[in-house]
């Protein structure tokens, strides 16, 4: 059965619901821009209504920087580049980006890096020591942790 199409919205109420989107977890601009492309508006409401929400405080890039950086690092075990390169993407400013990096505590972001090598150490199966740390590396590595840590950290744990 064919779907009928859906009732257009005004703009109030796509406002209502930018509004309900940009609450219920931290949006940066990009997010909100092209969530707006998906309603069928004029252009000059879709400004009206992004102007409405960055000078309410819905949408600030600065505070999304700060809360995807702490919950990459804590949550998802991402390390700096990785975090760095995402945020490019979703068009943060570099400025703000390296604010928001520079407030990890480093001491916790080494001490993660440890956990995950130790963790995935017990999983790694290679021919030689060597071998094994190559494949660690690479693991680290491809989480976006910087490569002159996971060395120092590998060269320090023997792991």
């Amino acid at each position: 059965m064919p779907k009928t199409p859906a009732k257009p919205l005004s703009p109030d109420q796509v406002l209502d619901k930018m509004a309900k989107y940009c609450a219920y977890q931290e949006r940066c601009v990009k997010d909100v821009k092209d969530k707006l492309k998906t309603f069928d508006i004029a252009e000059e409401e879709k400004t009206k209504i992004l102007d409405y929400l960055l000078g309410n405080r819905f949408v600030n890039d600065e505070r999304f920087a700060k809360s995807f950086v702490r919950g990459k690092v804590n949550q998802s075990g991402w390390g700096m580049n990785k975090i760095r390169f995402h945020l490019i993407q979703k068009g943060i400013a570099k400025e703000l980006i390296d604010e928001a990096l520079g407030q990890t505590d480093e001491e916790a972001y080494r001490q993660r890096l440890i956990d995950i090598l130790k963790a995935k150490a017990k999983t790694v199966k290679a021919a030689s020591d060597f071998e094994k740390k190559r494949k660690l590396a690479a693991y680290a590595m491809q989480k976006g942790f910087e490569g002159s840590l996971v060395w120092e950290v590998l060269k320090e744990f023997g792991i």
